[in-house]
């Protein structure tokens, strides 16, 4: 994967930086496969083609193959509810989890709050009924790895109480960030806040809890983003950026 820097005298570059040849888990153009990073917010999102005509003086990175999402939020990052230390954010923001809402088990903010590694719960039910879910590790090891959280309450346990993978995916994401107080859309979207992670080429699909429906959701007239098939493990954190800055990067992986 290159960079491409801009020609040293053009100012107008700025802080702007073009991430080409990639997979933008965005509602607003899941076909997406450029984004572009100015200062703290996504200022363009759609085809590499288009990109490189409209901002070809912006620091391109060629990040082919690669899935960009938004950050994952612990909402259970320790056993005891106690709050998170600077070696936690580290090693978290290497795993693609950008942030962290300390507490126990329960009910938050209307929030069913619970670890589905740790916890047996009628998640569909509880989806149905319309209660809000919202994931964490609980602190436990096995559960570091914020993919797990999707993989356990999308593909393990009781199949009739089985989510989407992008239920799971929101309830992973974007359940922490309203806890937060954080408005978000739960996609990369034209002028979000640029805090996502840049995740390794991995093969991707789209996948429901029901089987009938799973036809028509991986159609891309169905406009849904796509996410990483879990079936065979996860893909790694290559980048992660929050507002704009880049602070966790795998050495070699991506040219800055």
């Amino acid at each position: 994967m290159t960079a491409t820097a801009p020609d040293a005298s053009d100012d107008a570059a700025g802080d702007e930086v073009l991430y080409t040849g990639v997979v933008v888990y965005s509602t607003q153009d899941p076909e997406a496969s450029s984004l572009l990073v100015s200062g703290d917010r996504i200022a363009w999102i759609g085809p590499t083609e288009t990109a490189e005509a409209l901002h070809p003086r912006a620091r391109r990175i060629d990040a082919t193959g690669c899935l960009l999402t938004p950050g994952f939020v612990d909402c259970l990052p320790t056993s005891d509810g106690s709050p998170v230390d600077e070696d936690w954010r580290r090693d978290a923001l290497a795993r693609g989890v950008t942030d962290a809402v300390p507490g126990l088990p329960g009910t938050r903010e209307g929030m069913r709050v619970l670890a589905p590694l740790a916890e047996t719960q009628p998640l569909k039910d509880l989806s149905t009924q319309g209660v809000p879910l919202a994931f964490g590790s609980l602190g436990a090891e096995e559960a570091a790895a914020p993919w797990s959280w999707v993989r356990s309450a999308a593909h393990e346990g009781e199949v009739d109480q089985r989510i989407s993978d992008r239920a799971a995916f929101l309830a992973s994401s974007r359940a922490g960030l309203r806890l937060l107080d954080i408005p978000h859309p739960g996609a990369l979207n034209l002028g979000v806040e640029a805090t996502f992670v840049v995740w390794e080429p991995w093969d991707l699909t789209v996948h429901s809890s029901d089987i009938r429906t799973n036809a028509w959701s991986v159609d891309p007239r169905s406009r849904t983003p796509m996410l990483p098939d879990l079936t065979e493990g996860a893909p790694r954190a290559l980048r992660t950026l929050v507002h704009g800055e880049i602070v966790h990067d795998t050495p070699g992986a991506i040219a800055r």
